[in-house]
């Protein structure tokens, strides 16, 4: 593979030839991204170093330390506050367990805009005895004298996801944040449909936890993500699990040049009292971090507040276009996240055939399909969406 020449992410956007020609319309990043030709030349590069069959030398570790810097100044975090994990869900069950919950008999609020991979966490939460309330969306959107009404001084978590995998629906995680904080809580956010694709500044928002996986707007592949916990709730968790990674300062009394003991004090070490000193483990996806050196890079340099600002036209044209074909928009007025749903009777069965001939990639669910517009999508993409839609009987 040849290296391609650097990405001006100064150029305007559309940003097409950041990334490979992609076959057809694809309105699909909100299930998984395309990675640009920088990430899969760093991929490449990656897979040719761990041949050592070439001069190429890669330091992993200095690699990942420059991806944790990365993540936590695109999320405005101190690097210290981020551990690597394997995913979204992955860094939302290590908060859940964490804290305790089910020793606890906890009380957790959510809502049913979450993410539904997680209605199964909470589901097994309730079989062991942690009371659940789970708040229903009104019309796409939640109200939030709702949550006021649910969230007491019993509560001891509140989890939702900051952008709704469903329809968009952004959360106002400062003012949501302020509520649990107000009653003793601590909150998570599951991020992965915003960090990357609309601003978010934690230390703004005052959320606890948040976690998000690489494949989706930070343009990489599966395998990996990234849980950031805020420095002040770390005294107020327990390790999960234990790791090499969390370890400092480890001396054995085993191998030689050792001071060997003769009793069972075969090490000593302590725990570092950051986020990887409670979260990380020691393998990685080293491949899916040498592509993140580059989207992250890209992200950072380009700004979300401008790709954000880039596809609010496309996203007002869908919705008009779309709303006037008949198909009721799901997502709330005024959402400026790049995921719009709307409804659709039999979607899948219906729209499939439409959007194959028209090689259109976008998310058909049972009743309603969703398109996800991303940095390399303009309006000739979505004039073609709205043109094969029309052809719905």
């Amino acid at each position: 593979m040849s290296v391609p020449k650097p990405f001006d992410a100064s150029k305007p956007l559309p940003h097409k030839d950041a990334f490979f020609p992609i076959k057809g319309i694809y309105f699909n990043a909100g299930v998984q991204h395309p990675i640009s030709r920088a990430s899969a030349a760093a991929a490449q590069e990656y897979l040719d170093y761990k041949g050592f069959h070439t001069d190429l030398d890669i330091d992993p570790l200095a690699l990942r330390k420059e991806v944790l810097a990365k993540y936590a100044k695109l999320i405005k975090a101190d690097d210290e506050e981020i551990a690597i994990v394997g995913s979204t869900t992955v860094g939302e069950n290590l908060i859940v367990n964490a804290m305790d919950l089910v020793a606890k008999k906890a009380r957790v609020v959510t809502d049913d805009l979450h993410y539904f991979g997680s209605y199964q966490i909470f589901g097994e939460l309730k079989k062991q005895g942690v009371e659940v309330t789970t708040i229903r969306n009104k019309n796409g959107t939640i109200d939030y004298a709702d949550y006021e009404a649910a969230i007491t001084d019993e509560t001891d978590l509140v989890c939702v996801s900051g952008v709704s995998t469903f329809n968009g629906h952004q959360h106002d995680l400062k003012r949501i944040s302020a509520l649990a904080h107000k009653h003793g809580a601590l909150i998570y956010a599951d991020v992965i449909h915003q960090v990357g694709a609309t601003p978010l500044d934690v230390k703004d928002c005052d959320v606890d936890f948040c976690s998000a996986g690489t494949f989706k707007w930070l343009m990489a592949d599966q395998g990996c993500g990234f849980l950031y916990v805020k420095k002040a709730s770390l005294s107020k968790l327990k390790r999960p699990w234990y790791g090499k990674r969390q370890v400092r300062n480890l001396v054995t009394h085993v191998f030689p040049g050792d001071d060997i003991t003769k009793d069972d004090n075969v090490y000593e070490y302590d725990l570092a009292e950051n986020s990887e000193g409670y979260f990380s483990i020691w393998s990685e996806p080293r491949i899916v971090l040498a592509q993140l050196d580059r989207s992250l890079a890209y992200l950072n340099e380009v700004g979300v507040d401008r790709i954000t600002k880039y596809r609010q036209p496309l996203l007002k044209y869908l919705r008009e276009e779309i709303e006037a074909l008949g198909f009721k928009c799901l997502t709330p007025d005024g959402s400026v996240t790049p995921l719009l749903s709307f409804e659709c009777e039999d979607a899948a069965k219906r729209l499939s055939p439409i959007f194959e001939k028209a090689d259109i990639k976008a998310s058909l669910y049972k009743g309603h399909f969703r398109l996800g517009v991303s940095v390399y999508n303009d309006l000739d993409d979505a004039k073609l969406v709205v043109k094969a839609l029309s052809t719905l009987n």
